[in-house]
């Protein structure tokens, strides 16, 4: 049986923010996303930045840049791969969307 198109759908960039924020944030070692410091290109937009999270998207592909505040002692290694990890499977398990790179920069611990 074939199912017809009956619209477009499209999925806004702050519901992926937010997927990607909740997603992090469940990892175990990760205390919060952090607000990047220094230099920045300036396409980025601001409301996503905010929270730590840097977002493009080009046809159905997803690149995103994470900023995370760690707990003291934890394996930053291991825990910034369980986060490109659990982050990829949830937008491509939620959304469908492909992902081309998830980014993990460590800004600090707490």
């Amino acid at each position: 049986m074939e199912t017809e198109q009956l619209g477009a759908v499209r999925i806004a960039k702050q519901v992926l923010a937010t997927i990607i924020e909740m997603t992090a944030l469940k990892v175990p070692g990760v205390v919060r996303l952090a607000v990047p410091g220094g230099h920045m290109p300036r396409f980025f937009k601001r409301d996503a930045l905010s929270r730590g999270i840097a977002l493009t998207m080009i046809d159905q592909t997803v690149s995103a840049d994470l900023y995370l505040i760690v707990e003291s002692g934890t394996n930053m290694v291991q825990l910034a791969t369980a986060v490109q990890d659990a982050v990829a499977g949830a937008i491509e398990h939620m959304v469908g969307l492909t992902v081309k790179e998830i980014n993990v920069y460590i800004q600090d611990v707490a």
